[in-house]
């Protein structure tokens, strides 16, 4: 990214947080869950994952925030290919995550740092070290379900 862009997109974002919420964005941060991840969406370059991750990271509200740069990793596991289209697959994961993983901080902060971890370190997406995985038994990806 362009250093001078990113300068004056926080410097823009600052001025909103001042203008529009007093200098606090928590406290404009309140009603239901759609309505603060919209409030969030309205700032450059957030979209679903990085207000979920808000949300969750912030102490907000203890969603199923999955790491952007990786959600095949859960749909990996469970079914094998994850499907071309992102937002499908970040919905997919998040749904996964919020069946499985109890609805608390804890617990769904765990996850989203662990699907992280093992996505930029074992299950990359081009080239994904199957054989070096601790949990190959169990994928489905691993098993050859819609591996290339």
């Amino acid at each position: 990214m362009v250093p001078e862009l990113r300068a004056m997109r926080l410097k823009e974002i600052a001025a909103r947080v001042q203008n529009e919420f007093g200098g606090d964005l928590r406290a404009g941060l309140f009603g239901p869950i759609s309505k603060v991840r919209r409030t969030l969406k309205t700032f450059p370059n957030i979209a679903d994952p990085g207000a979920d991750r808000m949300l969750l990271f912030g102490g907000i509200a203890p969603v199923a925030a999955v790491p952007s740069n990786c959600p095949h990793v859960l749909v990996r596991i469970r079914r094998g290919r994850e499907p071309e289209n992102y937002a499908a697959t970040y919905r997919e994961a998040q749904q996964a995550i919020a069946a499985e993983i109890p609805e608390t901080f804890d617990a769904r902060t765990r996850a989203y740092l662990l699907l992280k971890r093992h996505g930029q370190e074992l299950c990359k997406l081009a080239k994904p070290k199957c054989e070096q995985c601790p949990i190959r038994a169990s994928c489905a990806f691993s098993a050859g379900k819609g591996r290339p």
